[in-house]
């Protein structure tokens, strides 16, 4: 099977293509100035699908013709600084009239990547059947790629298949990953306003940025949209009909400022919703970070729920599990790490990750047994930590059931915050701690080293990362 590729060189092409090689396809990669070299699997060639043969000599669109069955295409211009439809026309809408025609020459079966946001301004659920149901639109990408959905239900069509991608995060960033959408754009403009603070001598503020905490954004990985795009592709290719690859879940704002506050070690941003924001006196920071990421924040207020029926029916509700905070920050962190002069930047800040901890990392097992095989414990005690506050925690049968301040309890441990911390993130184990006298027990402290044993194998299960 010989497989184009257009957009190769892009976030989702590249493990595409490395997808489809390993399954043992001849793919020809297409894009405009390709970096790689062909091999005996993959054949780059430089092209654009915004020109009439997508840029080719009679002779290569003959062959292109003569030998691809199957077109993937994913090139489109994704920035958000036009100030035109027609600006995108030329690749998201024309680009796709002339793979349309490819695949009409060729026989080929076309399968268009399009994006989740043809939804536009809608609000409440979108269905992976709807495309013009009058919506209007954040900015001219988002038209742009609906009028290409468009041009492939204009007749005569080819076999065609649709995929709505959401947000794509790359899982192992590079330096050259703010050319596209996401959160990596913010995470540099933070880093730069904050190293140009340091440079200044200036102290690192909390820099406030328009944005809804209620809101959601459907984030999914590069490389587990490509898998869902290939399998998708190999077994369930159905003429006309549309898949939303989304995640099952989206990841809440308050999730994101929460890691990407973790990223830098302390609380550099705060979302606040826009009608306040703009009744504030806003600090030269904000007014640079407000300008550069005007064009997104709509997408920092988005409460569309994107409908996945068709995704799941085929390939089970497993597929793009919702990306988790770990996953989230592993990929943040991965980005800083290629910054020059991190050090300067990334301020420990003891009371943040305390607050963290309790709040939203512990907060998320209530409800949920600590460990397995632990139906016998059942504790109501409290951590002491020095300078900061107490915390009380319940468990009952083995589930953590309640946190909360306070410092009621049967018995309780006191220790500092980086002693804590420390534990918490498996650094140490309690028992380090009780030796080394940084813990100390409070009342009944046969039942706190029954309950020590059980936290120290939590810890060690479930670390804390920053």
């Amino acid at each position: 099977m010989t497989i184009l590729v257009t957009g190769g060189s892009g976030i989702v092409g590249q493990p595409l293509i490395r997808l489809l090689v390993s399954q043992g396809n001849d793919v020809i990669a297409l894009c405009r100035n390709p970096k790689a070299d062909s091999n005996e699997n993959v054949r780059w060639l430089a092209g654009d699908v915004s020109k009439s043969k997508l840029g080719q000599s009679a002779a290569i669109w003959k062959n292109l013709c003569d030998k691809v069955d199957t077109i993937f295409h994913l090139a489109a211009r994704t920035d958000f600084k036009g100030k035109s439809l027609q600006e995108y026309g030329r690749v998201n809408i024309d680009g796709v009239r002339h793979v349309k025609e490819l695949a009409l020459s060729a026989n080929a079966w076309l399968h268009h990547v399009s994006t989740a946001f043809v939804c536009g301004e809608w609000e409440g659920e979108f269905s992976e059947k709807q495309l013009q149901s009058g919506q209007s639109f954040h900015n001219f990408y988002e038209e742009s790629k609906a009028h290409g959905e468009a041009v492939l239900r204009e007749e005569p069509t080819p076999k065609y298949t649709v995929y709505r991608p959401s947000i794509i995060l790359e899982r192992t960033p590079t330096t050259a990953s703010t050319s596209v959408f996401g959160p990596l754009v913010f995470l540099d403009g933070v880093f730069r306003l904050c190293l140009g603070s340091v440079k200044r001598n200036q102290d690192l503020t909390t820099i406030r940025v328009a944005g809804n905490a209620r809101a959601h954004l459907p984030f999914v990985f590069d490389d587990e949209v490509a898998e869902a795009l290939a399998s998708l592709a190999q077994n369930h290719a159905v003429h006309k009909k549309i898949y939303h690859l989304v995640p099952d879940k989206a990841l809440g704002n308050s999730i994101l400022e929460q890691v990407f506050n973790q990223a830098f070690s302390r609380k550099a941003v705060a979302w606040v919703d826009a009608d306040i924001l703009a009744t504030c006196e806003l600090s030269t920071a904000e007014k640079i970070l407000s300008k550069k990421t005007k064009m997104y924040t709509p997408y920092l207020n988005l409460t569309t729920i994107f409908l996945r029926e068709n995704l799941e029916n085929a390939l089970g509700r497993e597929v793009l599990p919702a990306v988790t905070e770990e996953a989230l920050l592993t990929t943040f962190a991965s980005f800083l790490a290629n910054k020059q002069e991190l050090q300067k930047v990334v301020s420990y800040d003891e009371k943040f990750h305390l607050d963290s901890y309790f709040k939203h990392f512990l907060a998320k097992h209530t409800g949920k047994p600590l460990i397995k095989n632990l139906a016998s414990l059942s504790a109501c005690f409290h951590v002491e930590i020095k300078g900061y506050t107490t915390w009380q925690i319940s468990i009952e049968k083995g589930v953590l059931t309640a946190i909360k301040e306070g410092c009621s309890g049967d018995f309780g441990y006191s220790t500092d915050g980086k002693s804590f911390l420390d534990i918490a993130s498996g650094k140490i184990s309690p028992q380090k701690g009780f030796f080394q006298g940084t813990i100390q027990l409070k009342a009944n402290p046969k039942e706190a080293l029954r309950t020590a044993t059980a936290l120290e194998e939590f810890f060690h299960e479930y670390p804390y990362i920053f």
